[in-house]
């Protein structure tokens, strides 16, 4: 009586393991795809907002630069303070020495509608001339401002924009904050010049 043995071909071993090897191989490939598609969308995002910052500081220098006369200009600062920057209270003042001279004021009452000495985080950030703002716009600053943006003329601060208190929807800062202050720092007032000259100019 014969006896048959079961035994696995070599061939269809050889076989498996080729076959367990290419899905090794498979799966890496998907993994490192969906790493790329991953990063993709990442840099995608990332592309995206720099292009919101981009298209918004294209807005806020163009009212700047389009302004003819003063009262243009200090509307296209406020509209660039409460659409763009977020704020509910704040002031431009023209800096004369160590004093504030108000130029325009939205949501502000009391001593801060009238000139007044620069102290405290205000006085600080026109002797450095660099622009300071709080941890968090929420944050609870007190009888101290939340932002304090010099206005550079030339070499010269000739006025500041100090922020009381930013919208309560504005929960953080972005990076556009920083970027949109760096311009009103460096364009608003010269703007405001330009508008006022091109108003006596008639």
């Amino acid at each position: 009586m014969k006896h048959s043995t079961h035994a696995t071909p070599a061939g269809a071993t050889e076989r498996l393991d080729r076959c367990q090897a290419e899905l090794v191989t498979l799966r890496r490939r998907l993994e490192s795809a969906e790493t790329a598609n991953q990063r993709l969308a990442r840099e995608h995002a990332l592309l995206d907002e720099r292009v919101s910052v981009l298209t918004r500081l294209w807005v806020a220098a163009a009212a700047l630069y389009e302004a003819e006369t003063e009262a243009s200009a200090l509307r296209a600062i406020e509209e660039v303070m409460i659409n763009l920057a977020g704020t509910e209270e704040f002031g431009l003042y023209e800096v004369e020495g160590s004093t504030l001279a108000p130029v325009h004021v939205f949501g502000l009452s009391g001593a801060r509608v009238k000139r007044h000495r620069a102290a405290g985080l205000v006085a600080s950030a026109l002797l450095t001339g660099q622009t300071w703002r709080a941890a968090s716009p929420r944050e609870e600053t007190g009888d101290q401002p939340a932002a304090c943006i010099p206005l550079r003329l030339g070499k010269r601060v000739a006025a500041v924009i100090v922020v009381w208190r930013f919208l309560p929807q504005k929960l953080a800062f972005e990076p556009f904050d920083a970027e949109l202050f760096a311009l009103l720092a460096a364009r608003a007032a010269p703007a405001l010049r330009a508008a006022r000259l091109l108003e006596a100019a008639g």
